[in-house]
Protein backbone atom coordinates (compact mmCIF):
# COMPACT_ATOMS: atom_id res chain seq x y z
CA UNK A 1 0.00 0.00 0.00
CA UNK A 2 2.81 2.38 0.80
CA UNK A 3 4.29 2.17 -2.72
CA UNK A 4 0.87 2.77 -4.28
CA UNK A 5 0.44 5.93 -2.20
CA UNK A 6 3.90 7.18 -3.16
CA UNK A 7 3.16 6.56 -6.84
CA UNK A 8 -0.20 8.31 -6.49
CA UNK A 9 1.39 11.34 -4.85
CA UNK A 10 4.15 11.47 -7.50
CA UNK A 11 1.55 11.22 -10.24
CA UNK A 12 -0.47 14.07 -8.75
CA UNK A 13 2.66 16.20 -8.42
CA UNK A 14 3.53 15.50 -12.06
CA UNK A 15 0.02 16.41 -13.25
CA UNK A 16 0.07 19.57 -11.15
CA UNK A 17 3.44 20.63 -12.55
CA UNK A 18 2.25 20.02 -16.11
CA UNK A 19 -0.97 21.98 -15.51
CA UNK A 20 0.99 24.86 -13.97
CA UNK A 21 3.41 25.01 -16.92
CA UNK A 22 0.56 25.07 -19.45
CA UNK A 23 -1.28 27.69 -17.39
CA UNK A 24 1.79 29.95 -17.29
CA UNK A 25 2.32 29.60 -21.06
CA UNK A 26 -1.33 30.45 -21.78
CA UNK A 27 -1.13 33.50 -19.50
CA UNK A 28 2.07 34.64 -21.22
CA UNK A 29 0.39 34.37 -24.65
CA UNK A 30 -2.73 36.15 -23.43
CA UNK A 31 -0.58 39.02 -22.13
CA UNK A 32 0.90 39.75 -25.57
CA UNK A 33 -2.13 38.97 -27.76
CA UNK A 34 -3.49 41.97 -29.67
CA UNK A 35 -7.19 42.95 -29.50
CA UNK A 36 -7.63 41.12 -32.84
CA UNK A 37 -6.08 37.89 -31.55
CA UNK A 38 -2.67 38.32 -33.20
CA UNK A 39 0.61 37.39 -31.50
CA UNK A 40 3.95 39.20 -31.89
CA UNK A 41 6.11 37.04 -34.17
CA UNK A 42 9.32 37.46 -36.16
CA UNK A 43 8.76 38.35 -39.80
CA UNK A 44 10.83 36.70 -42.54
CA UNK A 45 13.84 38.75 -43.59
CA UNK A 46 13.22 41.31 -46.34
CA UNK A 47 9.44 41.35 -45.83
CA UNK A 48 8.20 44.79 -46.92
CA UNK A 49 6.53 46.88 -44.21
CA UNK A 50 2.71 46.95 -44.40
CA UNK A 51 2.60 43.77 -46.48
CA UNK A 52 0.44 40.85 -45.37
CA UNK A 53 2.01 37.40 -45.76
CA UNK A 54 -0.55 34.65 -46.26
CA UNK A 55 0.75 31.13 -45.71
CA UNK A 56 -1.11 28.25 -47.35
CA UNK A 57 -0.36 25.58 -49.95
CA UNK A 58 -0.19 27.17 -53.38
CA UNK A 59 -2.33 25.69 -56.18
CA UNK A 60 -4.17 23.44 -53.74
CA UNK A 61 -7.88 22.74 -54.31
CA UNK A 62 -8.67 22.12 -50.62
CA UNK A 63 -10.88 24.42 -48.57
CA UNK A 64 -8.13 26.05 -46.48
CA UNK A 65 -6.11 26.97 -49.58
CA UNK A 66 -9.25 28.39 -51.20
CA UNK A 67 -9.84 30.51 -48.06
CA UNK A 68 -6.28 31.81 -48.38
CA UNK A 69 -6.80 32.79 -52.03
CA UNK A 70 -10.09 34.48 -51.19
CA UNK A 71 -8.46 36.38 -48.33
CA UNK A 72 -5.66 37.56 -50.65
CA UNK A 73 -8.18 38.60 -53.30
CA UNK A 74 -10.22 40.66 -50.81
CA UNK A 75 -7.09 42.31 -49.39
CA UNK A 76 -6.01 43.27 -52.92
CA UNK A 77 -9.47 44.73 -53.57
CA UNK A 78 -9.04 46.83 -50.42
CA UNK A 79 -5.65 48.07 -51.63
CA UNK A 80 -3.67 46.13 -49.02
CA UNK A 81 -0.46 44.66 -50.40
CA UNK A 82 -0.19 40.92 -49.75
CA UNK A 83 1.95 37.96 -50.72
CA UNK A 84 0.82 34.35 -50.78
CA UNK A 85 3.50 31.84 -49.93
CA UNK A 86 3.89 28.27 -48.78
CA UNK A 87 7.16 28.56 -46.89
CA UNK A 88 8.84 30.57 -44.16
CA UNK A 89 12.55 30.92 -44.89
CA UNK A 90 14.79 29.64 -42.12
CA UNK A 91 17.12 32.07 -40.46
CA UNK A 92 20.04 31.73 -38.07
CA UNK A 93 19.85 33.84 -34.93
CA UNK A 94 21.59 34.32 -31.62
CA UNK A 95 19.32 32.50 -29.15
CA UNK A 96 18.41 35.20 -26.65
CA UNK A 97 15.49 34.72 -24.30
CA UNK A 98 13.31 37.17 -26.25
CA UNK A 99 14.16 35.61 -29.64
CA UNK A 100 13.32 32.14 -28.33
CA UNK A 101 9.99 33.40 -26.95
CA UNK A 102 9.28 35.09 -30.29
CA UNK A 103 9.93 31.88 -32.24
CA UNK A 104 7.80 29.89 -29.79
CA UNK A 105 4.92 32.28 -30.53
CA UNK A 106 5.61 31.85 -34.26
CA UNK A 107 5.36 28.08 -33.78
CA UNK A 108 1.98 28.50 -32.06
CA UNK A 109 0.71 30.56 -34.99
CA UNK A 110 2.22 28.42 -37.76
CA UNK A 111 0.82 25.17 -36.34
CA UNK A 112 -2.71 26.59 -36.31
CA UNK A 113 -5.42 26.31 -38.93
CA UNK A 114 -4.55 27.51 -42.43
CA UNK A 115 -4.42 30.19 -43.74
CA UNK A 116 -1.78 31.79 -41.55
CA UNK A 117 -1.43 35.57 -41.79
CA UNK A 118 1.55 37.67 -40.70
CA UNK A 119 1.49 41.46 -40.83
CA UNK A 120 3.95 43.98 -39.40
CA UNK A 121 5.36 41.59 -36.80
CA UNK A 122 2.02 40.09 -35.76
CA UNK A 123 0.60 36.70 -36.72
CA UNK A 124 -2.59 34.67 -36.46
CA UNK A 125 -3.88 31.37 -37.75
CA UNK A 126 -7.07 31.52 -39.83
CA UNK A 127 -7.98 35.16 -39.25
CA UNK A 128 -11.16 36.64 -40.64
CA UNK A 129 -10.88 39.45 -43.16
CA UNK A 130 -12.12 41.95 -40.56
CA UNK A 131 -9.55 40.82 -37.98
CA UNK A 132 -6.75 41.02 -40.52
CA UNK A 133 -7.71 44.46 -41.84
CA UNK A 134 -8.09 45.76 -38.30
CA UNK A 135 -4.67 44.42 -37.29
CA UNK A 136 -3.13 45.84 -40.46
CA UNK A 137 -4.49 49.30 -39.64
CA UNK A 138 -3.51 48.98 -35.97
CA UNK A 139 0.12 48.15 -36.80
CA UNK A 140 0.76 50.69 -39.57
Amino acid sequence: MSIARVLLVLGLIGLGARWWTEYREERALAAVTSPNGFLPVPMPADTPQNTVLIFAPLNCPREHAQRARELAKKLTELGIQNIQTSHYPSVAFQPTEEKLASFKRLNVVMTGEIPIALVNGMGKANPSLDELVSEYKRTQ
